[in-house]
């Protein structure tokens, strides 16, 4: 009786078929995991967009209404056309920080090439002016506060008669559009490239 030894192609073999048997069972998990953990990261920034309107929500709350100029919208298109405006509120909110009443800043700041600040969208409170005595442009990273990290698109808008209003100074509204981006500024409005963007927009009613 001969005993029969298998090759060493045949278990070359063998094997081959068993990882791509095994490649494939696994493929759909593989799938499934990934889709989750992307959909994971989408509520996440989903949900930290949402947070962020709501503390720019409670700066609106405390507008003092009485004063000459409430509110200012500058509307400002960044090159690649995504919305980078600036939004100032004539505010109570810095009395929580036991500051004087005045103009709480909202804009996105780059973080600059030659030093390491984050990029993202940033507040800056400016007590006892009004936001028409403001210069938001000259405001210096290191005086603001970082809301929220990597947002690249800040879009505000008041409800006008007939569309929405980019540009706006004075008293307080009925309310205000707000829509943040976050992702990769780089890959916005380029053809042929993958937008990796989060947006979220929200209508804020003002009593």
């Amino acid at each position: 009786m001969t005993n029969k030894a298998f090759t060493l192609i045949e278990i070359l073999v063998a094997l081959m078929l068993t990882g791509l048997l095994s490649a494939l069972a696994l493929a759909p998990v593989v799938l499934t995991v990934r889709q989750i953990t992307e959909l994971q990261e989408e509520y996440s920034d989903t949900a930290a967009l949402a947070k962020t309107t709501d503390f720019i929500a409670r700066d609106l709350d405390r507008a003092i209404r009485l004063a000459s100029n409430v509110i200012t919208v500058i509307d400002h298109e960044a090159l690649g056309g995504w919305d980078d405006d600036t939004l100032l509120i004539m505010s109570s909110a810095p009395n929580v920080q036991n500051l004087a009443s005045g103009t709480v800043v909202y804009r996105i700041d780059d973080g600059g090439i030659m030093h390491d600040d984050i990029p993202g969208l940033y507040r800056w409170i400016v007590p006892g002016k009004l936001p028409n005595e403001v210069n938001a442009d000259k405001l210096e990273i290191e005086d603001g506060q970082l809301v929220l990290p990597d947002v690249n698109e800040f879009c505000v808008e008041i409800p006008g008669k007939d569309d929405r209003r980019k540009e706006y100074a004075g008293a307080l509204p009925g309310g205000i559009y707000i829509r943040l981006a976050r992702g990769e500024r780089s890959n916005l409005h380029l053809p042929g490239t993958e937008e990796k963007n989060n947006e979220y927009e929200r209508f804020i009613a003002l009593p």
